[in-house]
């Protein structure tokens, strides 16, 4: 029909001809910020749902549902409404998908395993694939019968997108940049090449949408990935909690310690958290009576807490705690789970501050720090007097 086909590449970025030229199986867009990598890829997703002969199912899958509704979803739909489609199909908000003519688009999270294991696709869109593990890679992909597309800011030095899936011969690595995006106002260009002056390190990933390398100002580095299954038992465990709400994420980790190694898994980096539904979570996991040391500016959220049945504290903070917890996490080797995607990243990206002259200072940036400081409140807290800390 004729819906999309003409209208839809009145108004492309070169994401969606790369997506529609390509003869690979998996298409695979790195980029900066603002490529419109995803808004294009989504455009794309369209033009092959009003054009296919025969109905087909989509599946646009991301790591988080409200994540996955802020961003892709919201794109999908301004698309699809600019292009007289969205009113002729028949969108299920309780379900998240979107039919029309036959065919069917479903919005899925991988925090929802059961949907992800069932769910079988002509079309499948990993967005910001880096938020995944190889596992939900793996199992998308098995389920994946036609193309699968990916998308993703390099921000990770380390990561499976790049042995596992850019090194296979049946995908095409595309490498996209703000200068792609023609639909950039000029504004936000000045804004972003101002990254370029301040932060050479984060101008190579968000600016020229090169993958990451390793930083003489990245602060922790050899962290080991394994999965949650192989840790070890504990006589007990400790919690880090860094409250956030609107503007920041909630970030909850949980650390098992034996002799000088540390285990460290993320339990929850969310917004919009508030502290009974911290409460709820903690309960529902079974972690509500396990120290939880939080951040000690909020004492109002630490007693209600309590007063939920969590078994809240108030961090040890103070003048030296955040260069000291720093220097404590680094006498130990640190294991932590596949499955802690956020921490992973920001352990990639929680540098030391750099001055105007380039000289680098012992004081960590205050960015992709929420879980950083959730572990860094269990481990100082528990562990500065190493007498105290939980050893088997």
């Amino acid at each position: 029909m004729d819906t999309g086909k003409g209208q839809i590449k009145e108004f492309c970025n070169v994401q969606f001809y790369q997506t529609l030229n390509s003869k690979a199986r998996i298409k695979v867009h790195q980029g900066g910020t603002r490529s419109g990598k995803t808004y294009a890829i989504c455009q794309f997703l369209i033009y092959k749902l009003t054009t296919t002969k025969k109905p087909i199912t989509i599946s646009i899958v991301r790591k988080t549902l409200p994540a996955l509704k802020r961003s892709v979803l919201r794109d999908f739909i301004s698309i699809a409404t600019k292009l007289g489609v969205y009113y002729k199909g028949e969108h299920n908000k309780a379900e998240n998908t979107f039919k029309f003519n036959g065919s069917i688009v479903q919005f899925l999270s991988t925090d929802d395993p059961q949907k992800i294991r069932g769910a079988k696709h002509d079309i499948c869109f990993l967005n910001e694939a880096n938020e995944l593990t190889f596992e939900d890679f793996r199992q998308l992909n098995m389920r994946t019968v036609g193309e699968l597309i990916i998308d993703f800011n390099p921000s990770d030095p380390v990561h499976w997108l790049y042995n596992e899936v850019i090194e296979r011969d049946d995908s095409d690595l595309f490498i996209t940049t703000y200068k792609d995006n023609q639909f950039l106002p000029s504004e936000l260009v000045q804004e972003i090449e101002r990254i370029k002056l301040r932060d050479p390190d984060y101008w190579r990933v968000y600016g020229e949408g090169q993958r990451a390398v390793f930083s003489d100002r990245q602060i922790f580095t050899n962290w080991k990935y394994i999965p949650l299954s192989e840790f070890p038992e504990f006589d007990e465990t400790v919690i880090g909690l860094d409250f956030g709400f609107t503007n920041d994420e909630l970030a909850i980790v949980e650390v098992g310690k034996i002799k000088d190694r540390l285990y460290i898994n993320e339990l929850m980096y969310k917004k919009g958290m508030t502290n009974r539904d911290i409460a709820n979570f903690l309960k529902n996991i079974g972690k509500a009576d396990v120290l939880c040391y939080c951040d000690s500016a909020e004492p109002k959220s630490i007693v209600e807490l309590r007063q939920m049945g969590v078994l809240a504290k108030g961090a040890t903070k103070g003048a030296g705690s955040i260069s000291a917890g720093i220097s404590l996490l680094k006498e130990h080797e640190i294991f932590v789970s596949e499955q802690s995607t956020n921490l992973k990243h920001e352990q990639h990206t929680y540098f030391w501050q750099r001055l105007k002259d380039n000289t680098i200072i012992n004081k960590p940036i205050d960015a992709n720090n929420h879980l950083m400081d959730a572990l860094r409140y269990a481990v100082y807290s528990k562990h500065r007097n190493r007498t105290e800390f939980f050893v088997v």
